[in-house]
């Protein structure tokens, strides 16, 4: 009389082969492997089961194991599901639209998987400096598309001002009035001589009087 193949060891290497994939990239992960039937009946496989995933880089969420057995011939699919959380940043209070975000804006937290948006981002020096493209609430996922380029100068800060005159090129220090993006022309405080000048910027921290 030939045998079965068990169901609870197809069960249980898909659930390995899962974890494994996974490989720690989720915190407090769940994997939910769901039962076949178990009025399934399928012959013992003669040889190790052969076990894929259809994309292999989906590491949460609802996915499918394919299960394949060479000998005798036979392919289940089993369903399973990932849940968990993955490191995000996360604003810390509100941001106004076009605000400069810093560190006391946003931080670095494990976020439940369904709040985890497409772009969302992952490490703290690719947000902090860069503008809200739009009105941030607090406690939200910040994404790629919530964010705008930085200002080369920011109001306050010191910057170098250059002024070309013939061939010679003469640099000294201001304060900025204004914050302004690349080619944006900007008020400078001039620190010597506490004249205001305008200038174009060229470069970070950097503005050129013509």
């Amino acid at each position: 009389m030939s045998q079965n193949q068990s169901l609870e060891i197809i069960h249980e290497l898909v659930y390995e082969h899962v974890k494994q994939n996974i490989d720690q990239q989720i915190h407090e992960a769940k994997i939910d492997v769901r039962s076949l039937p178990s009025t399934l009946t399928l012959a013992q496989c003669n040889v190790p089961l052969e076990l894929s995933q259809r994309d292999p880089h989906q590491i949460h969420g609802r996915l499918t194991v394919s299960v394949n057995c060479n000998t005798p011939s036979w392919r289940v699919f089993v369903s399973v599901n990932i849940d968990g959380k993955l490191p995000a940043i996360v604003s810390t209070q509100g941001i106004l639209r076009q605000a400069v975000i810093n560190k006391a804006n946003v931080e670095l937290k494990l976020v439940p998987l369904n709040e985890i948006r497409r772009g969302s981002m992952q490490s703290l020096d690719n947000v902090v400096g860069m503008r809200a493209k739009r009105a941030i609430p607090a406690n939200r996922v910040i994404t790629l598309q919530m964010l705008d380029i930085p200002y080369w100068v920011m109001e306050k800060d010191e910057v170098i001002l250059v002024t070309r005159i013939g061939g010679i090129e003469i640099k000294t220090t201001g304060i900025a009035l204004e914050n302004g993006l690349q080619q944006d022309r900007v008020s400078v405080k001039n620190i010597n001589s506490d004249i205001v000048v305008i200038g174009i910027v060229i470069a970070p921290n950097t503005v050129e009087v013509p």
